[in-house]
């Protein structure tokens, strides 16, 4: 199967889940694949490796928080009453859940807080190569 029609299923997947938008389509898609490359790497190497598990560990929890509040804010703009305390509620209960799930990982899966950190970034990375991204398409567009 062709990278561009894998692309193409998961995208409409995602639109039929409610992600509307086509860059926040995009978006939660990159941080998908990094979520499931990382799952493949320690599923794969986590037995020489043993942080790889607690790097997936954390890529998951941040895809989960990552997919939720990029689904809920692209409805932000259509809702005006009430949003923000529905943000706010929704943002702190994932958060609280985030929480316990890292006090779980550390305190007794003893997990390596630098290898759940890295899990944790990789939606930084997925958000710096969506903006390069656009910023190489604008200027491939104007030249």
């Amino acid at each position: 199967m062709r990278m561009k029609t894998i692309n193409e299923t998961v995208e409409a997947r995602l639109y039929r889940m409610g992600y509307t938008l086509r860059d926040v389509r995009i978006l939660v898609r990159n941080q998908l694949y990094l979520a499931a490359a990382s799952c493949i790497a320690a599923a794969g190497l986590g037995w020489m490796m043993p942080w790889l598990f607690d790097f997936a560990a954390g890529a998951l929890l941040i895809t989960f928080n990552f997919s939720s509040l990029a689904r809920f804010a692209q409805h932000l703009v259509h809702k005006r009453e009430g949003a923000i305390s529905r943000l706010l509620l929704g943002f702190y209960g994932r958060l609280l859940l985030t929480g316990l799930a890292l006090l779980a990982l550390i305190a007794w899966g003893n997990a390596v807080v630098g290898a759940l950190l890295a899990g944790l970034s990789t939606a930084v990375v997925t958000i710096l190569i969506w903006g390069a991204a656009q910023v190489i398409g604008k200027n491939a567009k104007e030249a």
